[in-house]
């Protein structure tokens, strides 16, 4: 743990020398909110009867969704980059000779973008509940322990990308694929159940389209963890296979990269 912090620490201090972005990036966040109460306030007629079983009002759907897609999309695209950034600059290498285990070293490249995210996330919920949002306070416990299984079901998806940055020097398709089907067939913008049926196989397989129906039944409705089981399972049961998946993927990536000797290769 004690690592972990000591890279987090490490990203604290670079982020500071870029303090007026950081302000700005946090302004834009609140500046977004408002479009998207116009935009729900324009689609509640059409969207009302579609999220009756989501807390029924299209501005708590969407602000819900948008603070949860941020997640994803960082949970994904974070520590690809990281690795990348390091690995070009020579200092991966370095850190795999410290005494920094592999697990401690990943969660400490993207834990600090991850508790950025977050208090983004916060803020923009925190912005949409000022301007009317239906977001239940009490419910605030439950609802973090599903965003928590959120970001786990898709952080193997960032493994995995870093796995291919190790073995092949780029992510491919894979981050940006993995984002765009959650934005377009997660539910993030509309329910999953208006998606047409050729393409609600895709819809069901993603982690996404569970967890954001429990988390904003949870919310907006005041739903337990017990209403929601099935959808948290679900999500459960993605985290799992998929942090094998990429712990295998991870583990033979910098195996041949170590083989090959192309770890400083940049």
């Amino acid at each position: 743990m004690t690592r972990v912090l000591a890279l987090m620490r490490a990203h604290w201090q670079t982020m500071k020398s870029y303090r007026v972005q950081t302000l700005i990036s946090f302004a834009a966040i609140v500046a977004s909110i408002v479009p998207l109460y116009f935009v729900a306030g324009a689609v509640q007629p059409i969207m009302s009867g579609s999220i009756k079983s989501e807390g029924g009002s299209a501005f708590g759907f969407l602000a819900v969704g948008y603070a949860t897609f941020m997640l994803v999309s960082m949970a994904v695209s974070a520590l690809p980059q990281a690795v990348s950034e390091r690995i070009n600059s020579g200092v991966f290498e370095a850190l795999l000779t410290t005494p920094t285990g592999i697990v401690e070293l990943l969660v400490g490249l993207n834990a600090f973008d991850l508790l950025l995210a977050t208090l983004r996330a916060v803020v923009l919920l925190g912005a949409a509940a000022l301007l009317g949002a239906t977001i239940i306070p009490g419910r605030v416990l439950p609802a973090a322990i599903i965003l928590a299984l959120i970001v786990a079901a898709h952080m193997p998806i960032g493994v995995l990308g870093a796995a291919m940055i190790l073995a092949f020097r780029t992510t491919g398709p894979l981050p940006k694929l993995a984002v765009t089907l959650s934005a377009l067939l997660g539910g993030v913008y509309y329910p999953t159940s208006v998606v047409p049926s050729w393409l609600r196989l895709v819809s069901d397989v993603l982690p996404l389209s569970y967890g954001l129906r429990a988390l904003r039944r949870v919310l907006l409705q005041n739903a337990s963890l017990v209403d929601v089981a099935p959808d948290v399972a679900a999500v459960a049961a993605a985290a799992v296979l998929l942090a094998a998946t990429a712990a295998l993927a991870f583990s033979y990536a910098l195996r041949h990269a170590r083989a090959q000797g192309t770890l400083t290769q940049y």
